[in-house]
């Protein structure tokens, strides 16, 4: 029972953070402070999970899902995650190359891309997010 309630911790814990992010980000985005999304991002990642973003970025299909696998430990988490890489695609910063912002792009669609295969449950939501994502990368 112990290790169930340590296991129902983690979960929380991770999803909480990863909200708390994504609030962030969105109130960074609020007050247009794109600049800071990044340096936010970066700076949370990094201190939660020990995780770069300039190496998520650069990384293959198959070692960022591996990665993801052994710290995302709920559904949520992917699509929270997703929704960060997301926004943070939306507003790279002007001096960004359009490859940075497809990098972003690629990132989410993985992740939501995952979550759609594993779940048992069809979300018409995730699939609109998906096509949202490829159309952004194909333009």
């Amino acid at each position: 029972m112990e290790r169930r309630d340590y296991l129902m911790d983690q979960i929380n814990e991770i999803g909480l953070f990863i909200a708390k992010l994504l609030g962030r980000l969105r109130l960074h985005e609020l007050e247009n402070e794109e600049d800071q999304m990044l340096s936010e991002a970066k700076d949370a990642l990094t201190v939660q999970f020990g995780w770069e973003l300039e190496d998520l970025l650069f990384m293959e299909n198959a070692p960022f899902i591996s990665l993801m696998e052994e710290n995302l430990l709920a559904e949520q988490h992917y699509e929270q995650l997703s929704e960060v890489f997301h926004l943070l695609g939306d507003h790279a910063l002007e001096h960004q190359t359009l490859l940075r912002k497809e990098l972003y792009y690629q990132k989410a669609l993985w992740l939501l891309q995952y979550v759609d295969r594993q779940s048992s449950d069809y979300s018409m939501v995730r699939r609109d997010k998906i096509v949202n994502l490829e159309v952004k990368i194909k333009y």
